[in-house]
C-alpha cells in the first residue's frame, strides 16, 4: 500500500458542509499504509494512526505569504513520506503546488465536483494526472483526465429508521443546504403556499445558515415572506446542523425538496435517499436517475406543489441507487486503486 497526501480545506467533524470528509479519511487510512493531511483548519476529528493532519495556519491569523511558506516547507519536507497527491475541490491547492509535485515524480488527482468553472479550475485541470467527480454535470470542462466515480455516502450511518417517522398524517418536508439566493427557497416558500391555500396538512424545515452578509439579508426577506403569507408556524428554519446528526433529520421526514441550481450532483439529495425519503428535484444531474414524477421545472412553485403531493405514491427505491453508485467504501476503495 502506498502513502497519500491529502490537501483538503477542513478536517473537522462538526462541520456541516464539510464534515463528511472525516469519515472519507476513516476509509482512505484502510487502504494506505500512511496518509498526510494538510488543511487550512483543523477541528475536532478522531481518526485511525496512520492519518496526520497539519494545518498551514489560515485560521490561526497567518498572512498568506507565510501561509505559503508552510505549504511548501511541508510539501517539500514531507517528500519521502508520500507517493501521490490527492487535492480534495480546492484548485488553487493544484496550481501552487503541481509544478513543485511532477519534479518530485509524485502523481496529482483533482477531487471536484461543481457546476462552475473559473480560472484556476481550467489551469489546474492543465497540470493534474486526473480528475475525479460524483456525475457528469459535476465537471464541465471537457477532458481525457476526468474520471465520473459518484459520491461516498455513508450508508451506515444514513439509513433508514421508521421509529423516528411521525404518525400524523401530514406530509414533513426537509431541505438542507446553505440559505443563498442560489438554493432557491423562494420556489419552496411559494409552494407552501399553495399547498395551504389547498388545504394540505405540511411542515418544512430548512437545515442550514448563511455564509455571507449578503446571504444573512437573504434570510431576513425569506423570513418576512413566511410572516406575510401566514406561514410561521408551518415553516422552521433549524440553521447548522453538524453532518452526523442530520441522519435524524432525513429519517422523521418525508419529502426532500432540492432547489438547487447549481447543476452538479448534490451530497444532500444522495444522503436523504439514503434514509429512505422520496426526493423531488429540479437539478440537473438528479434528472438523470429520479423518475420524471420526482423532477419539476425550475422556480415553478405550481409544479413543486403538485410533486410533493404525490411524493410518498412514487415508487422509486432511492437508497438501493444509492448503494449501487455512491457507496462510500467502494467510491474510496476505486479512488485508492488509482491514487
Amino acid at each position: 500500500m502506498r502513502n497519500l497526501l491529502i490537501i483538503t480545506q477542513r478536517v473537522d467533524e462538526n462541520d456541516q458542509l464539510l464534515g463528511f470528509f472525516v469519515e472519507w479519511l476513516k476509509e482512505f487510512a484502510k487502504h494506505h499504509n500512511r496518509i498526510i493531511v494538510l488543511c487550512l483548519e483543523r477541528g475536532n476529528f478522531d481518526l485511525p494512526a496512520n492519518v496526520s493532519v497539519i494545518s498551514i495556519g489560515k485560521y490561526h491569523g497567518l498572512s498568506k505569504l507565510r501561509q505559503a511558506w508552510n505549504f511548501y516547507s511541508l510539501t517539500f519536507g514531507l517528500r519521502h513520506e508520500y507517493d501521490s497527491v490527492f487535492v480534495h475541490m480546492n484548485p488553487i491547492g493544484v496550481v501552487v503546488g503541481a509544478f513543485w509535485w511532477h519534479l518530485l515524480g509524485k502523481r496529482v488527482f483533482l477531487w471536484y465536483t461543481s457546476g462552475g468553472v473559473t480560472l484556476k479550475l481550467r489551469v489546474a485541470t492543465r497540470f493534474v494526472d486526473g480528475i475525479f467527480t460524483a456525475s457528469p454535470e459535476s465537471f464541465r470542462i471537457k477532458s481525457n483526465k476526468v474520471l465520473v466515480v459518484g459520491h461516498g455516502i455513508d450508508t451506515d450511518l444514513f439509513c433508514p429508521d421508521e421509529s423516528k417517522k411521525s404518525n400524523e398524517d401530514i406530509i414533513r418536508i426537509l431541505s438542507v443546504g446553505r440559505i443563498t439566493p442560489i438554493k432557491g427557497y423562494e420556489t419552496l416558500i411559494d409552494a407552501a403556499t399553495i399547498l395551504k391555500n389547498s388545504g394540505v396538512m405540511f411542515s418544512v424545515t430548512i437545515i442550514g445558515e448563511p455564509a455571507l452578509t449578503r446571504d444573512a439579508d437573504y434570510l431576513k426577506s425569506l423570513k418576512s415572506i413566511i410572516q406575510s403569507q401566514g406561514l410561521s408556524d408551518m415553516i422552521t428554519f433549524v440553521g447548522k446542523v453538524v453532518n452526523r446528526n442530520l441522519p435524524m433529520y432525513y429519517q422523521s421526514h418525508n419529502v426532500f425538496v432540492h432547489m438547487s441550481q447549481t447543476g452538479s450532483l448534490d451530497k444532500s439529495i444522495l444522503e436523504a435517499m439514503a434514509c429512505g425519503m422520496k426526493v423531488i428535484s429540479s437539478n440537473d444531474a438528479s434528472r438523470a436517475f429520479l423518475p420524471k414524477e420526482l423532477t419539476f421545472s425550475a422556480n415553478d412553485c405550481k409544479d413543486l406543489a403538485e410533486k410533493i403531493r404525490i411524493a410518498d405514491k412514487v415508487n422509486f427505491n432511492g437508497r438501493q441507487h444509492v448503494m449501487d453508485h455512491h457507496n462510500l467504501s467502494r467510491l474510496i476503495s476505486t479512488l485508492s486503486s488509482i491514487l
